[in-house]
């Protein structure tokens, strides 16, 4: 049914382009245009775009940390309560961990804000293993951030962590937060 939509909308797009060309322009012009449109439909079709007339989905997420502060002390895992979008279920606001719906890749961005004069230690984990650290000096308001892109297994997790033995302080007020999204296969 996929390729039948396609099928349709090219042949569209070729009689409008022709008309183009009829009304003076240059075949050379038309076969760029129309490359121009494959190409978009195949980008489309991969991955699972809504206009693709697929089933697919792309996952996404983006939630921040309402209450402020937060102190946190060895393996605290922060639960970022204010859910702005959730799309596919994927995070979990009760366990501040995100589990891939779906395998693929996924771009992640995590900001964390220092508060009262205390230096935050923060890292990326994976399934329990950590990836990236992220520091906000003590400097009130400071931040650190980190991007990932990850390759995730459907059921695998990522969640930020701390996991300093020193107790120390996180802004919430929504300076601090995550997000992610399924990028493709």
């Amino acid at each position: 049914m996929a390729m039948y939509c396609v099928l349709h909308l090219i042949l569209v797009a070729t009689c409008v382009m022709y008309s183009e060309v009829k009304a003076g322009g240059t075949c050379l012009r038309l076969e760029n245009k129309i490359l121009d449109n494959l190409l978009d439909m195949i980008v489309a079709i991969k991955s699972g775009s809504p206009n693709s007339g697929g089933n697919s989905y792309r996952p996404a997420f983006t939630a921040t940390l309402s209450t402020s502060p937060v102190t946190v002390s060895g393996q605290f895992i922060p639960k970022f309560d204010n859910g702005i979008l959730n799309r596919g279920n994927g995070y979990d606001p009760k366990t501040g961990k995100f589990t891939a719906p779906k395998s693929g890749l996924y771009q992640f961005s995590f900001t964390i804000m220092s508060n009262g004069g205390s230096d935050l230690h923060m890292g990326v984990a994976k399934n329990g293993k950590y990836l990236i650290s992220l520091y906000a000096t003590k400097t009130h308001g400071d931040t650190g951030t980190a991007n990932p892109v990850l390759e995730l297994k459907e059921g695998d997790t990522v969640y930020l962590i701390h996991g300093a033995s020193a107790t120390q302080s996180m802004a919430g007020h929504h300076f601090s937060n995550m997000s992610g999204y399924y990028i493709g296969e």
